[in-house]
């Protein structure tokens, strides 16, 4: 069965994060959070941040991620910037299927706010807080405002980049 579309989980509800009371809990799909050369120091940061509460799918963490580090690794190198996703997946998104099966001339009516099945985990990001950083050195700095605008397509809008001098 393929994936329901985001703007269905983007909504910011309570979070379900207690996964001792639930029964096979999803893993998330992204497991490396950092990449890059974190043996060098940075002059700049570059964040995405977010305009407003959202959630973010542990799939688009991965997709991000993965998107992040093939980008710069072609287009500057893999010695030149360091990443860190910032968001982790805490909060489980729960599925209720309604019946919509082969002939069914109509969906199923009942139920409509049941509880539902463990789907997939997700972060709750609140407004501007970060969810990927980027560091470079100054002369791959405009480079990379233009990697990480074609990079933010992955989580769902809005969001931003800023640009900070590195501490």
């Amino acid at each position: 069965m393929p994936l329901r579309p985001g703007r269905c989980d983007r909504r910011v509800k309570r979070p379900y994060t207690r996964k001792e009371y639930i029964k096979g809990p999803p893993d998330p799909k992204i497991r490396v959070f950092v990449g890059g050369s974190w043996d060098k120091d940075f002059e700049y940061a570059l964040t995405i941040v977010a305009d407003a509460d959202i959630v973010v799918r542990s799939n688009a963490l991965e997709a991000l991620r993965v998107l992040t580090m093939k980008t710069f690794d072609k287009q500057i190198g893999s010695e030149n910037y360091k990443y860190q996703v910032r968001a982790y997946p805490h909060h489980i998104i729960r599925k209720h299927a309604l019946a919509g099966v082969h002939k069914a001339e109509r969906l199923q009516k009942g139920m409509r706010l049941a509880f539902g099945r463990p789907e997939v985990a997700g972060a709750i990001v609140r407004r501007g807080r970060p969810i990927l950083t980027v560091w470079v050195n100054k002369e791959h700095l405009e480079l990379a405002k233009r990697l990480l605008q074609r990079v933010k397509v992955k989580v769902p809008p809005p969001t931003s980049v800023i640009v900070e001098r590195a501490a």
